[in-house]
């Protein structure tokens, strides 16, 4: 039997029935068979209508799912000038070894491939405010259209981006 929260939460979903006034302790047989066919064709339609009645309230959880948000217009906003048509950027800057292996790796993987990247240069003032948008300054770090990957990552880890 479903939770009195539940199922209150449901009533607001069933407009076919005429609910004001309605003593759902003393319904008859008739009306309780026409509640539970509304009730159950409620719940086919929109199976979630449960999960969410039972699910807490999250702020951590929602707040993430904000940031989460935000980053992702972010990278829509930007991506005709992180990307300029590629399928990849990196950015680097000047004496980072990590830098110039991610570099090397990035390369060769995509040659293998066939797609391609973009290289960015922190020390370029233009290139530093658009990471500074992004809210980054340290290099290396990876932009593709749905993501950010920070720091050096190895090939096989690019490649399943990649390949997504």
């Amino acid at each position: 039997m479903l939770p009195r929260i539940c199922t209150a939460a449901l009533l607001g979903l069933l407009p076919g029935l005429a609910f004001a006034g309605t003593d759902f302790g003393n319904l008859s047989a008739a009306e309780r068979e026409a509640f539970g066919r509304e009730l159950r064709a409620a719940l086919l339609a929109e199976p979630e209508i449960v999960a969410k009645a039972l699910e807490e309230p999250n702020p951590v959880r929602d707040a993430f799912r904000q940031n989460v948000e935000d980053d992702l217009a972010v990278l829509a906003r930007l991506a005709p000038r992180l990307l300029d048509g590629h399928d990849i950027a990196l950015f680097t800057a000047k004496d980072c070894p990590d830098c110039q292996r991610a570099v090397k790796e990035l390369q060769d993987l995509t040659e293998a491939l066939g797609v391609s990247f973009i290289l960015h240069d922190l020390d370029d003032p233009e290139i530093a405010a658009l990471a500074a948008e992004l809210g980054l300054s340290e290099a290396p770090f990876y932009v593709l259209p749905r993501m950010i990957l920070r720091g050096q990552m190895p090939a096989v880890v690019l490649n399943r981006y990649l390949n997504q």
